[in-house]
Formats: C-alpha cells, sequence, structure tokens
C-alpha cells in the first residue's frame, strides 16, 4: 500500500481534487455546467497522463 501510494499520489489527488470541484460547480451554477467541466477535466487528464507516458 505504502509504494501504490507513494507512486500514484499525484494521480489520486489530481482525480479527488477534479471530483471536489466538479461537486462545487454543479452546487453553484449547476449539473449540466458541471457535467461539461467534467467533461473538459477528463480530456486535459488523458493529455496529461499521455504526455507523462511520452516522456518515460
Amino acid at each position: 500500500m505504502q509504494n501504490f501510494l507513494s507512486k500514484y499520489i499525484q494521480g489520486v489527488l489530481l482525480v479527488l481534487g477534479m471530483l471536489l470541484l466538479i461537486i462545487g460547480v454543479a452546487f453553484t451554477w449547476g449539473f449540466f455546467i458541471a457535467v461539461m467541466l467534467a467533461g473538459l477535466l477528463m480530456i486535459v487528464l488523458a493529455f496529461l497522463i499521455n504526455y507523462e507516458r511520452s516522456e518515460e
């Protein structure tokens, strides 16, 4: 468990932060804007993962 957390802590924190951001937007602006933001953040996350894998 310690090895998993030390290796993937950045990704875990990124996903948790994204979920909290979407929940906050959903309560503030509405559900459909939160869904669009979630889609945008998933695209950005996919690009980040792709960039990180290409560096290895």
